[in-house]
């Protein structure tokens, strides 16, 4: 006796997006997408200046220099530098120039790690300390006492005296976060995204027939005519 195995095939249906009916929407609601997009935007701008803590940040810039007794560098001198500024970059963030800032400053030592940012600058020999706060007086506060901290632990415990400052710390006027136009730029970009993404599902989602046009393309057949609608009155 034959088997006769019967399979069904199920057919996916497809959406096939129209180009020309997705910018002939974007232009009929074009009113209320620029709208949109001012409004996000202005909340953005808002919450920027009066909700978003300002940041200020103040630096010193420290050099380390070549040490010669006979006053001339070599490439020796200069490399075995190169490679101690690592070194100094990796101690100044370390728990024990934090934690004795934070104490000669009666903060938290996490107050101090949290707003420290150290940094070789490329190719140079020239090491950065940044803090950045809430508060401008405090940034150069902490920034001073770290320099202070780390140099004096150098001399002390490595005999190093050659670190030099060649930035002294300011304290700051103006914030450097949040920045206002960095936001206004962000709220009208994500008030044009959502706008535009609102129109084109709300396009994908409406399933009825607005024309005979429309009737012809879904039933496959011609238009023979239209009834008008009269209404009873």
């Amino acid at each position: 006796m034959d088997n006769t195995f019967v399979t069904e095939t199920n057919k996916e249906e497809e959406t096939t997006i129209d180009l020309m009916e997705v910018f002939k929407q974007l232009k009929t609601h074009i009113r209320p997408i620029i709208l949109t997009t001012l409004l996000i935007a202005l909340v953005a701008g808002v919450v920027t200046v009066f909700f978003i803590p300002k940041k200020y940040e103040s630096t010193v810039r420290l050099y380390l220099k070549p040490d010669s007794s006979t006053g001339v560098s070599d490439y020796s001198q200069i490399n075995a530098n190169n490679l101690l500024v690592n070194n100094y970059v990796e101690m100044i963030k370390g728990n024990n120039i934090t934690e004795k800032a934070a104490t000669a400053l009666k903060i938290n030592q996490s107050e101090v790690s949290s707003s420290l940012a150290v940094s070789n600058e490329t190719n140079t020999q020239v090491i950065s300390i940044t803090s950045t706060t809430t508060d401008p007086a405090l940034s150069k506060r902490i920034v001073d006492q770290v320099t202070k901290t780390f140099r004096d632990e150098v001399r002390e415990n490595l005999n190093v005296t050659n670190i030099t400052i060649i930035d002294n710390s300011k304290i700051a006027t103006s914030p450097v976060s949040p920045s206002l136009p960095k936001n206004l730029a962000i709220g009208a970009l994500a008030g044009a995204v959502l706008s535009i993404a609102v129109v084109i599902i709300r396009m994908l989602m409406d399933t009825r027939i607005h024309n005979k046009d429309e009737a012809e393309q879904y039933l496959g057949i011609p238009n023979l005519g239209a009834v008008p609608f009269i209404e009873n009155k």
